[in-house]
């Protein structure tokens, strides 16, 4: 899972069902949004290297980790960054980047005719 392409992964896990994206991203997404979104140096200060290690290596195996009230949500943001880190091409590919930059300034542009009308 880790250092995998992106599609790859989706289609692996489809054993697991239908979802839009890898099962550690939307775990560590939804414990996350329910536990850290007020936590103080969140995405900034590492979580437990060990643990980080450990959860990585049972995704890798195919295993469904869990994380329960006792896991640190410094720890699960450190395993997402790590996922994302290691994903051998960027969440927006390089082909797409230009298409990409064009939106975000089209959407920047939209905001300031509605709002400056």
């Amino acid at each position: 899972v880790f250092g995998q392409r992106l599609e790859e992964t989706v289609l692996y896990e489809r054993r697991y069902g239908l979802r839009l994206v890898p099962l550690v991203v939307e775990q560590c997404v939804n414990f996350i949004r329910e536990r850290g979104l007020h936590e103080v140096g969140l995405f900034r200060q590492p979580g437990q290297a060990s643990l980080v290690k450990e959860l990585q290596e049972a995704f890798d195996a195919g295993e469904r980790p869990s994380f329960d009230s006792s896991t640190d949500v410094h720890t699960v943001a450190s395993l997402l960054k790590l996922y994302l880190r290691q994903l051998p091409e960027p969440l927006v590919p390089y082909r797409r980047y230009y298409d990409f930059l064009f939106c975000g300034q089209k959407l920047s542009s939209d905001r300031t005719q509605v709002w400056g009308s």
